[in-house]
This record gives C-alpha cells, structure tokens and sequence, in this order.
C-alpha cells in the first residue's frame, strides 16, 4: 500500500498537460520517437507560415478586388458615318463601338471577330489598332483597345435579340457623335482618327471613367 501511494504521489507532481519538463503533450509524446520532436516542431511552423501566407492573401485582395479585363471595340466607317451598339443596363440607355470581352486562349483579333459575328452577325477585317483607354471605376478596371474594322458595302447587322444588353444599333453620322451619350466618353479623339484617315499614331488616353449620371 505504502508503494502505491508513493507512486500515486509522484504523479500528481508532474505539470498538468504535460511530463515532468513541462512540455506540451504533442512534443512530449514525440521525444520518444527518433526526430519526432523535430517533425513536429517543423509542422506547427509550417502551419503557422500557411496561417500567415492566407492573411496577407486576404489582406491584399481586400484593398485591390478588382482584376483588370480587356475589351475589344470595332471602329466602323461607312460614307462618313461609324456603326454604334446601345446598350440598355440599370435603366440606362448610351451607345458604344460594337465589341466585348476577350476571353480565354484568344487573340485580340479572334476575339474582336467573334464579338462581331455574335452581336451583329457581321464579318469583319480587323485592321490596325487606333485608341487605347482604360475605365478605371471603382467596380471594376476595364482596358479599352478600339481597332479600325472593315466590313463590306452591303454588309447589314443583324442584331442578337437574345442579349438583354443590346438595345438597338445605328449608323451614326460624324458630326452627332458628340451629342451622344457615347461610352466611353472619347468621342473626339474617335473623331481625330477618322480624320487622319487612321493613318496617325495610337492614341494612349489613360482613364477616362466619369461617375454615371444619377
């Protein structure tokens, strides 16, 4: 009886949670092992770095959201008049050059033609690149690249109905341009390009986002 309790005593010495050294029951158990010790001591570090790596993920993303996208737009002109697209979003009505996205394993020049033969049923040369501009909002950062396109004489568009963006479409003289409402709001440096045949340089206009009109 009195070894019993000898024993019973040595026991309830030891740190609670622990051995006799005080250490955590994972690397406690681990110091009978060959370099557990070391293993585990590895793990908690690479879970604690993982931890780490997801915060800083997290934190990035919460101050830059929005992922830049590329759409492609078709500079259209026949007998002084430039192919326009309305669009109809949040009960607003404006135009803009035919065009969309790039989407996956694309050229600039697939990509341009596929939004054409998809939005209007055209088919299309796509020629030299004219105009690029960026909208820069705070939902979203959209990179314009607007390109002179050809299409035939008689070539008539045949408008997606099943789009809920697309409205309508027009061909629209030069001088009305500017009275539109024509997104992005680049209409005179469209009209500068028409008037030097596209025969002048790229035209670089940096963000032209405007807050919409309430």
């Amino acid at each position: 009886m009195e070894h019993r309790g000898h024993v019973l005593s040595g026991r309830s010495a030891a740190p609670r949670g622990g051995d006799s050294a005080g250490q955590p029951p994972d690397l406690a158990a681990a110091d009978a092992r060959p370099g557990a010790a070391d293993s585990a001591r590895v793990g908690s570090l690479v879970t604690t770095m993982s931890t780490s790596l997801v915060s800083l993920a997290a934190l990035v993303n919460a101050f830059n959201p929005v992922t830049p996208q590329l759409r492609v737009a078709a500079l259209i002109v026949q007998r002084g008049r430039i192919l326009l697209v309305e669009h109809r979003k949040r009960d607003q009505r404006y135009w803009v050059l035919p065009g969309g996205r790039l989407q996956g394993n694309e050229t600039l020049d697939a990509a341009l033609q596929r939004e054409l033969h998809e939005e209007l049923g055209l088919e299309a040369r796509v020629g030299r690149l004219v105009i690029v501009c960026e909208t820069l909002a705070p939902d979203r950062h959209m990179v314009n690249l607007i390109y002179q396109v050809e299409i035939g004489e008689k070539a008539e568009p045949r408008l997606d109905r099943s789009d809920p963006v697309l409205a309508g479409w027009q061909w629209v003289s030069v001088d009305q341009l500017p009275r539109l409402d024509f997104r992005p709001p680049i209409a005179d440096a469209v009209l500068d390009v028409i008037a030097e045949n596209f025969s002048g340089p790229v035209r670089m206009l940096g963000d032209t986002w405007k807050p919409e009109p309430r």
